[in-house]
C-alpha cells in the first residue's frame, strides 16, 4: 500500500497543502483515504464508527499501522463525533461511507468555499446519500470522478474480480460457459477480459431473452435498472430455474439468493445500487487510484473557486485539468 499510494499521488499530482479535509476512517483497503489526503499535505479529520467491517478500535489500529508504514506522525486525527471536526474551516468533505448521508443540517454547517467530491461517477449518484439541493443553495460544488480517465481504468478491474471469483470456484474457460447479465457499462469490460482468456461468454440486458440452462455461470452486473434479476417467482430468473451444478456471482443488481440451490457468491448480496464485490477485491490499486483521483477532483474544485469561475467555465476548467465529471444538470456547474 505505501508504494501504491505514493505512485497514485505522483500520477495525479495531488497537492492539498494547507487544506483541511474531513473524510472517513475505515478498515481493509478503505483505510487508505485519510492517509492519501495527509500525504498530499492536508490536515485530515477521519470520522469513523463501529460497523460489520470492524470496531472503532480496529479502525484506529489499521489507520495507525498504515501511517507508521507510510510516514509516522502524519496529521490524521480519527474522530467518532462530527463535533470534533472544525466544520467552519473545512475545505473538503468526501462523500464516503461513514459520513453519509450528508443532509442539509451538515451542509449548512460547511463554509461556502468547501467542496464535495463524490469519489465516483455522477450517474451512480444516490439522492438519499447527499442533499444536492442543499449544496446548490449554499453554492457548494459537487463533482464526480471520471472513471474513464486513462490513469484510472476502474472499469477494467471488473473483469478481474469476476475472473478471480470464477477461478476460486474452479470454473476455467475449459469447463464454463458464462452469461453476463446487466448494463453495458459494467458487462463490456468483463466480456472483453473473459473472451480474451478463452471463456465462452454471452452478454444480455434485462430486456433480452435467454435460456439460463445453457450456461454454467451467471454474473450479475446491473447498476441502473432495479429489476429483480434472480430470486422470487416474478424475477427475471426465478431461483427454481437454476441447477445445483450452476453458479451465480453477484457484482451488482437487484437479487435474492436465499432460495438458490446452486453455488453463489456472496451468500448475502448488496442491495440495489451497491456492489457486492468492489474493484479492490482484485487489487487495492483500484481503490487507491480512485480515491486519489477523487481528492484530485476536490483540488480542482478548490482551484476553480480560487479563480472565481462559475457555470460552464467552472465545468470546463475542472474537467480539462482534473479527472472531474460534472452532473448533467447545469445548476450544479
Amino acid at each position: 500500500m505505501p508504494r501504491l499510494i505514493a505512485a497514485a499521488i505522483k500520477t495525479f499530482g495531488l497537492s492539498l497543502g494547507g487544506r483541511t479535509v474531513l473524510t472517513e476512517a475505515a478498515t481493509g483497503n478503505y483505510v487508505v483515504t485519510p492517509v492519501i489526503a495527509a500525504l498530499a499535505g492536508a490536515e485530515v479529520f477521519a470520522f469513523t464508527r463501529a460497523s460489520r467491517f470492524g470496531s472503532i478500535d480496529e479502525v484506529k489500529r489499521q489507520t495507525e499501522e498504515l501511517i507508521a508504514a507510510v510516514r509516522p506522525h502524519l496529521p490524521v486525527r480519527v474522530i467518532t463525533s462530527l463535533g470534533d471536526a472544525p466544520m467552519d474551516r473545512l475545505d473538503v468533505l468526501t462523500n464516503t461511507g461513514f459520513l453519509r448521508p450528508i443532509g442539509s443540517m451538515l451542509v449548512d454547517r460547511l463554509p461556502r468555499s468547501c467542496v464535495i467530491p463524490l469519489m465516483w461517477e455522477t450517474w451512480e449518484f444516490r439522492s438519499n446519500e447527499l442533499d444536492m439541493d442543499a449544496c446548490w443553495r449554499r453554492g457548494i460544488k459537487v463533482y464526480g470522478t471520471n472513471e474513464d480517465d486513462p490513469r484510472l481504468r476502474t472499469k477494467d478491474y471488473l473483469g478481474f474480480i469476476v475472473l478471480k471469483r470464477l477461478l476460486a470456484e474452479s470454473r476455467t474457460p475449459f469447463s464454463t460457459r458464462v452469461l453476463l447479465l446487466g448494463c453495458e457499462e459494467f458487462y463490456l469490460p468483463v466480456q472483453h477480459l473473459l473472451l480474451k482468456i478463452g471463456y465462452e461468454c454471452v452478454v444480455a440486458t434485462v430486456r433480452d431473452t435467454f435460456n439460463i440452462s445453457d450456461f454454467d455461470a451467471l454474473v450479475l452486473l446491473e447498476h441502473k435498472e432495479p429489476t429483480e434479476l434472480v430470486g422470487s417467482p416474478t424475477a427475471l430468473i426465478p431461483a427454481k430455474m437454476f441447477r445445483p451444478d450452476q453458479m451465480v456471482i453477484h457484482v451488482c443488481g437487484q437479487a435474492d439468493f436465499s432460495e438458490l440451490v446452486c453455488a453463489r457468491y456472496p451468500e448475502t448480496v448488496a442491495p440495489f445500487g451497491f456492489m457486492s464485490i468492489t474493484t479492490d477485491y482484485a487489487d487495492p490499486k483500484a481503490l487507491i487510484d480512485l480515491h486519489t483521483a477523487g481528492l484530485s477532483v476536490a483540488e480542482g474544485m478548490l482551484e476553480a473557486n480560487r479563480l472565481r469561475l462559475s457555470g460552464r467555465e467552472y465545468k470546463e476548467f475542472v474537467e480539462r485539468h482534473y479527472p472531474a465529471q460534472a452532473f448533467s444538470d447545469q445548476r450544479y456547474w
